[in-house]
């Protein structure tokens, strides 16, 4: 799987949104280019709604592990392979 550097600065795609459907429940994310819908657990819904463009994935980390109570490799090692993967989906961008 591709490398992420801890400084890049990630957002939301411009065709990409996302909805929760309340407490407890999944959040849906629509991929209005390709049509494609996705659901996501708490956890990828908390770190979407952290990726501005400005603060670096480090960052956003950090507030994860915060918010959450797992271990911080853990959760640095499984917050990048996602964000490898919702790149490669087009889901979400780096800031340049």
């Amino acid at each position: 799987m591709p490398s992420l550097s801890q400084n890049a600065r990630l957002k939301l795609a411009n065709d990409v949104t996302f909805q929760s459907l309340g407490p407890g429940e999944e959040t849906v994310v629509l991929s209005l280019n390709s049509g494609y819908l996705y659901t996501c657990n708490e956890t990828t819904t908390a770190f979407l709604r952290r990726l501005d463009g400005r603060h670096p994935l480090a960052t956003v980390i950090g507030l994860l592990f915060d918010e959450f109570q797992v271990p911080r490799e853990t959760l640095s090692k499984d917050m990048t392979e996602l964000a490898v993967k919702l790149l490669a989906e087009k889901l979400i961008v780096e800031e340049s």
